[in-house]
């Protein structure tokens, strides 16, 4: 099982993390940096490949460490990756803006084309995002009564 992971450029850097928290209640996604097209679809599918692998409800997205626009990546993670990851059981979306006006742009651009996949919530903090998504996991477990012994 892959719980976590990270994807670097020819030079080194690292573009991307991805890990998965230890309840499996959502897969946490770092985008570092600047974005192109070829590290969007990257990153996008090494979170297929999460989902392929073991199924998740959930994904944080944190774009606190991404710096610039993301445009040329917004039609295919609408088009292509969307609609894969709600097939493997995504149902909710947490986002955590860039605090670049670029990045939030992005954002704002992509956000709707979404909503047909996702529940999707904007964040400015991880913190909130996490307690959000923690909620959504919860409220979709089944209750256990506990046992009597």
């Amino acid at each position: 099982m892959i719980d976590k992971k990270e994807l670097r450029k020819s030079n080194g850097d690292v573009f991307f993390e991805a890990e998965r928290k230890a309840d499996n209640s959502f897969i946490s996604a770092n985008w570092i940096g600047v974005q192109s097209l070829e590290s969007i679809i990257m990153g996008s599918n090494l979170l297929l490949a999460m989902l392929r692998n073991k199924p998740c409800s959930a994904i944080l997205n944190n774009n606190h460490e991404l710096v610039g626009p993301w445009e040329v990546g917004i039609n295919w993670l609408a088009y292509k990756w969307a609609p894969q990851a709600r097939d493997l059981g995504v149902r909710h979306y947490a986002h955590v803006m860039s605090y670049g006006i670029f990045g939030q742009k992005s954002f704002k651009t992509f956000a709707p084309l979404l909503k047909g996949f996702f529940e999707v919530k904007a964040f400015e903090d991880e913190t909130e995002a996490k307690e959000w998504l923690h909620q959504k996991f919860l409220a979709g477990k089944p209750f256990k009564f506990p046992s009597v012994t």
